[in-house]
């Protein structure tokens, strides 16, 4: 059997490759590609795909600009992950001038366990965006699928509506001429002085009238009464469940008989109100799966009831209610939110189940779409491990606060916070260890910020929070209780008790000085590069 291995590119001397050669063995499913000149080096980036390429920058053949330059210009590659061997604390110059480039380093000499664990984040980390984009994928398809079969539903419905629509107006429209046709009929026929032959044609016309009449009514039939396909695969309603149902409905006679033909076909608890303010006050207090209305109530009508509950922002689905005169206002119904209608002196239990089937199979394909849509969202905001917002979304919510503080001269701080010694904890315990304190301290910060404020995890170790509509003096309230909560934290680690500290840098928005969101960025992250400088466990404030 062949096994896929994906592939580390390896640009370095002899001595290098061994080590990493050998920190490979505990780590299945990588295979090093190997490479001695810049030449050979952009021959296998351009023909293979590679988690990860290490380039040992102290060779005299290499150079690191022109490397740096061919990644970011190659689309399979201008995103991928460099790992560079130097011998200098940091490269600075390089990592300033490729920002844009994924870039760790590692400093000679380096030792096996070092070397593993680098390539080890760097593996994980690709095999998380590889799930990630696996699920933004099948979401996709299961996304246009429904959105397929939702666009043929609501094809469907809405030519059927359509029909229903001009059919409705139009019978509407025939029914005074008609009446006034059949009144003049009539008083002709009670004339003595009408002549046989007039007799037998307004014979004729009497009867050609009543076949009008006739197909008038039939034009102003419940449209659902022919769709017997949805009686049919009304089966496909879960027969276990019982479902709510709520009739706002003043007539205690109607009701009644709405509640004997309702029974009969599926399993509800079915609830009354006779007026909009009671069914307003039932919909706030339960979860109904389905409402009936009619359109006339004592205070208020179904147009009422339908613009409240866009204003709720409900999805519960409404199906109408009226009289047989009051037909044509079905079509107008649906149009202002209801799902569908009908004809009370029609009811029958094929009539009602047909309607409930239909809406709640509807309700469920919208549902669907929008669930899809919600988990796509989601996956590009939230960062895999701690299911925070990720870096994106904390400078998105940063740019969008930002403005509103310009504009409406508001206060904003943020807060960016580090773990002082959580790469010595990796090291000694594993980096499960590290991501169990990762996700830990998220919920323990989640669990001490207000609904508005939003948590994000900003780097590897780093957490940011942007703090909308508070000042500094708010926010250094809340850095302090964060720092004591974390200190005073125990980590499990099996038997043992893990203790740590994180340093946390605050930065509130100045108009004069803070152009943009990075400004204010960049004062958090230089406060916090002081507090850890001076040894930890403590906060700093960015003073202009």
């Amino acid at each position: 059997m062949n096994i896929i291995q994906d592939k580390i590119l390896v640009v370095a001397a002899a001595e290098s490759k061994a080590i990493i050669s050998k920190s490979l063995k505990n780590i299945p499913g990588l295979k090093i590609l190997e490479a001695d000149s810049e030449n050979k080096a952009f021959e296998l980036i351009y023909n293979h795909f590679f988690v990860l390429v290490i380039i040992d920058e102290t060779l005299p053949h290499i150079d690191m600009y022109k490397i740096g330059s061919m990644l970011l210009s190659h689309k399979k590659t201008h995103n991928a992950p460099l790992l560079i061997i130097t011998d200098t604390i940091q490269p600075e110059n390089f990592l300033t001038d490729f920002k844009a480039l994924q870039i760790d380093y590692i400093v000679k000499p380096f030792d096996e366990q070092l070397i593993r664990a680098k390539i080890k984040i760097f593996f994980e980390l690709f095999k998380q965006k590889n799930a990630v984009e696996q699920s933004i994928d099948e979401l996709d398809k299961v996304y246009k699928k429904i959105v397929a079969q939702h666009e043929l539903v609501m094809k469907e419905e809405f030519s059927r509506k359509e029909l229903v629509n001009i059919s409705s107006i139009a019978a509407n429209q025939m029914q005074q001429p008609l009446r006034s046709l059949q009144g003049n009929i009539y008083q002709l026929f009670r004339s003595r002085d009408l002549s046989p032959k007039f007799k037998a044609n307004l014979a004729s016309i009497k009867t050609s009238t009543e076949k009008i009449s006739q197909i008038s009514k039939k034009l102003f039939a419940f449209p659902g009464k022919t769709k017997k396909i949805l009686a049919q695969n009304a089966s496909d309603l879960n027969a276990a469940q019982v479902y709510k149902i709520l009739y706002i409905e003043n007539s205690d006679e109607d009701f009644s008989i709405f509640n004997h033909f309702i029974k009969g076909v599926i399993k509800c608890r079915l609830s009354q109100a006779k007026t909009l303010e009671q069914g307003l006050e039932l919909i706030s207090g339960n979860k109904f799966d389905l409402i009936f209305t009619h359109h006339l109530l004592p205070d208020g009508t179904g147009f009422d009831l339908l613009s409240k509950l866009n204003r709720m922002r409900s999805d519960i689905p409404v199906v109408f209610t009226l009289d047989k005169p009051n037909g044509y206002k079905g079509p107008e119904a649906i149009s202002k939110g209801a799902f569908t209608y009908f004809i009370k002196e029609e009811i029958s239990s094929t009539n009602i189940l047909s309607i409930i089937y239909g809406t709640l199979e509807k309700t469920r394909i919208t549902r669907e779409v929008e669930d899809a849509q919600n988990r796509i969202v989601m996956i590009s905001q939230k960062d895999y491990l701690t299911k925070l917002f990720n870096r994106r979304c904390f400078e998105q919510e940063l740019t969008s606060e930002t403005s509103k503080a310009k504009r409406y001269k508001l206060p904003l701080s943020i807060l960016i916070l580090d773990f002082d010694k959580l790469a010595a904890i990796n090291k000694t315990h594993g980096y499960n260890t590290g991501d169990t304190i990762l996700t830990t301290s998220a919920a323990l910060i989640q669990s001490m910020v207000r609904d508005n404020d939003v948590v994000c995890r900003y780097g590897e170790e780093e957490f940011g929070i942007v703090l909308p509509n508070t000042a500094l003096n708010g926010a250094r309230m809340l850095a302090q209780r964060i720092r004591k909560k974390i200190a005073d934290h125990e980590f499990g680690k099996g038997s043992s008790v893990l203790k740590l500290t994180v340093s946390i840098g605050i930065a509130s928005y100045v108009p004069k000085t803070d152009t943009d969101f990075p400004a204010l960025v960049k004062k958090a992250l230089d406060a916090l590069t002081s507090a850890m400088d001076q040894g930890g466990n403590r906060i700093k404030t960015f003073i202009n």
